[in-house]
Parts: structure tokens; C-alpha cells; sequence
């Protein structure tokens, strides 16, 4: 049953942001895609990157993934991660979003009191400011995982 829902929800995510991209090819000026990823689920984790990194890859729209919640182990560098089925690991994948031009942001209250994270904890290149702004952003589409 979980995975014919995770690939009834891969079909309706990758309609959807073929939809969304599709939809004013136009005038993607000033569009943004914000992903609050809560999960520690590698699947799930895994979807929110691969998806945060084909729209910025492949569309002129700023992307920034948001880790709160059991998300934050994501970017714990303290824990060992599993590989997903590319072979990379969450944290890997995060890191090659950022190189690419993404943005990651860390929630501080879930860092600690979730994570029991410190900042030194936390991997290279992630942010601890600017959640506001990105998610209330005008023409900003959310996604959560």
C-alpha cells in the first residue's frame, strides 16, 4: 500500500511541476518555489530534493528547501546517512543543490529541540535566516514533504 501511494504521488508531483513550469513559459521572472521538507523519511526527503533540484535545473526559478521538524537530522553531520537508490546520500544531494544555486534554510527552534543540534552540527552552507521572506515571497509556490 505505501508504494502505490508514493508512486500515485510521484505521477501527481511530476504532473504537477510539469503543469506548473508549463503554465507561463513566458514570464518565469519572479517565480519561487519554497519546500518545507518536516520528514525524516528518506523517500520523501529524496522526492523534495530531486524536485527542488529539476526546477532549478531546468526553470528560472529561485528554489529554497526549508528543513523543520525531523527534517533537520538531514543536515545533522554528527549521524551517518543511508544511501537512497542514486547512490547518494540526503546530505550529499542537499550539498549539490546548494552548489547549483539553491538555498537551504534551517529551522534554529527544531535544530535544537528537535535535533539537539548546535550550529557547528549543522553541514556547510546551510542558513539559519531568511524563512520568512522566502516562504511569503510574492509569486511563491509551496510544496511540503
Amino acid at each position: 500500500m505505501k508504494k502505490i501511494f508514493s508512486l500515485i504521488l510521484l505521477a501527481f508531483l511530476s504532473f504537477g511541476i510539469n503543469s506548473f513550469a508549463l503554465a507561463d513559459d513566458d514570464d518565469d521572472d519572479g517565480k519561487k518555489l519554497f519546500v518545507n521538507l518536516i520528514s525524516d523519511d528518506l523517500d520523501r526527503a529524496a522526492m523534495a530534493v530531486s524536485i527542488s533540484n529539476k526546477v532549478l535545473s531546468t526553470e528560472d526559478i529561485k528554489v529554497t528547501i526549508f528543513l523543520s521538524a525531523q527534517g533537520v537530522r538531514w543536515v545533522d553531520k554528527t549521524i551517518p546517512q543511508n544511501r537512497y537508490v542514486n547512490g547518494k546520500t540526503i546530505p550529499e544531494m542537499l550539498q549539490g543543490f546548494m552548489k547549483s544555486g539553491g538555498e537551504v534554510i534551517l529551522c534554529k527552534m527544531c535544530m535544537k529541540n528537535v535535533g539537539g543540534l548546535d550550529q557547528d552540527d549543522v553541514l556547510d552552507g546551510v542558513k539559519f535566516t531568511g524563512t520568512l521572506s522566502a516562504l511569503f515571497a510574492d509569486n511563491t509556490t509551496v510544496l511540503t514533504y
